[in-house]
């Protein structure tokens, strides 16, 4: 039976002699695995990039997890290749999917979409350490934010990664005090999720807030994620 799936491409790596399997992240069917038969040949008639979304003509049965691709359609590209600065922190981005596709929901798929599709250059890390939060709370590692994570004082003066969240002066120890604007815009991250995006839409995020996140989630997770050490590199 041919199925319908809208999935967005995360990776695309070489199968077989002429062959591609691309990882996907569907709209409702999870993590799939798709063979694009004969992708690699010039002649062939699917091509397919990273960072689109493609409806997949595939047959689809419950408990299994690599298809071939029938047929597809592109519906939606957010690849550009002229932004090195954006694609890489693009890949960030599907690096952490990928890497998340054991807590698959379908708000992962929309949270992702939503992110990729409204990303420019003014509001790059404030999407970015939106979908990041979403995943800390997915993950059940989101910081406390309410106050001091060992007394529970709201006058806060720093955070703790390894104790996980907030910390107040008399418990700050080997901590170095923050700003009380990185702390408020931590908490506010925190605290949002995407049906608040209008709300939060012209807060200015930047590159300190998105690594305070990034390493609020490895000291965590346990989870590296390569892509950001080499934005990083890059960008910092």
């Amino acid at each position: 039976m041919n199925d319908r799936v809208k999935a967005l491409v995360l990776s695309i790596n070489d199968y077989r002699e002429n062959d591609l399997i691309l990882q996907t992240i569907s709209e409702d069917k999870s993590f799939l695995s798709l063979i694009a038969k004969g992708a690699k040949k010039l002649s062939g008639k699917q091509h397919f990039s990273c960072l689109c979304v493609y409806e997949f003509i595939i047959d689809y049965k419950d408990n299994k997890n690599i298809y071939t691709i029938h047929n597809s359609k592109l519906i939606s590209s957010f690849y550009d290749d002229k932004d090195l600065k954006m694609l890489s922190l693009k890949n960030v981005l599907i690096e952490l999917t990928l890497k998340s596709k054991e807590l698959y929901e379908t708000e992962m798929y929309r949270n992702i979409i939503t992110c990729l599709s409204g990303l420019d250059n003014g509001n790059m890390y404030l999407l970015s350490s939106l979908y990041l939060s979403y995943l800390l709370k997915l993950y059940g590692i989101n910081p406390n934010v309410d106050g001091c994570v060992v007394c529970g004082n709201s006058k806060v003066v720093s955070i703790s990664k390894r104790l996980g969240g907030f910390l107040c002066a008399d418990h700050l120890g080997e901590e170095e005090p923050m700003e009380v604007e990185r702390l408020k815009k931590f908490r506010l991250i925190n605290k949002a999720d995407f049906d608040k995006l209008p709300l939060i839409k012209d807060v200015e995020f930047d590159l300190q807030d998105f690594d305070l996140l990034m390493e609020f989630f490895k000291e965590n997770s346990d989870i590296n994620i390569r892509s950001q050490k080499l934005y990083k590199e890059l960008f910092d």
